[in-house]
């Protein structure tokens, strides 16, 4: 399960629903003390998404502004993959996504838990990392990183 809350406070949830296996992105207005329920609907189809996958998320903002929401999870095959919505853009994944982690093709050990995502905006354009364990380097954790020319994985080393 992951989350987001975005500047104007605005909450976003998302999870594997446990009958269909898909991604569910759930919308709520503000902090459950305040806010209300407005929408959920399907992120991700189940035939994308592995089993018992975690789910990373991670938001860039400018100012009081979003720009892009990534999700991340691991497909049938183990694929480190995303989703991803983009302000003028919308939503972008699926095997035919050039722009997302899926099309590197890096796979992640079976049935691993470790999946994390975080973003910065301190850089021009935004670095986007993903820290997973890698089928290449099972015994340590792997990064995914996006400074904005592509994709790369490196492992941590001691």
């Amino acid at each position: 399960m992951g989350s987001i809350q975005l500047p104007n406070g605005d909450t976003r949830l998302y999870y594997q629903d446990r009958n269909n296996g898909s991604i569910i992105e759930v919308v709520i207005s503000n902090a459950f003390t305040i806010g209300v329920y407005e929408t959920s609907l399907v992120l991700v189809p189940s035939s994308q998404v592995r089993s018992n996958s975690p789910v990373a998320v991670s938001l860039v903002a400018d100012g009081d502004t979003f720009l892009q929401v990534h999700t991340f999870f691991f497909s049938p095959e183990n694929v480190l993959s995303q989703y991803y919505w983009e302000t003028g853009v919308g939503i972008q994944g699926g095997a035919d996504c050039l722009t997302c982690v899926t099309s590197k093709g890096f796979v992640g050990v079976a049935g691993s838990q470790m999946l994390y995502a975080m973003a910065s905006s301190a850089t021009s354009p935004p670095t986007l990392r993903v820290g997973f364990v890698s089928a290449g380097s099972p015994n340590t954790i792997s990064e995914a990183v996006n400074t904005g020319s592509g994709w790369s994985v490196a492992s941590l080393s001691s």
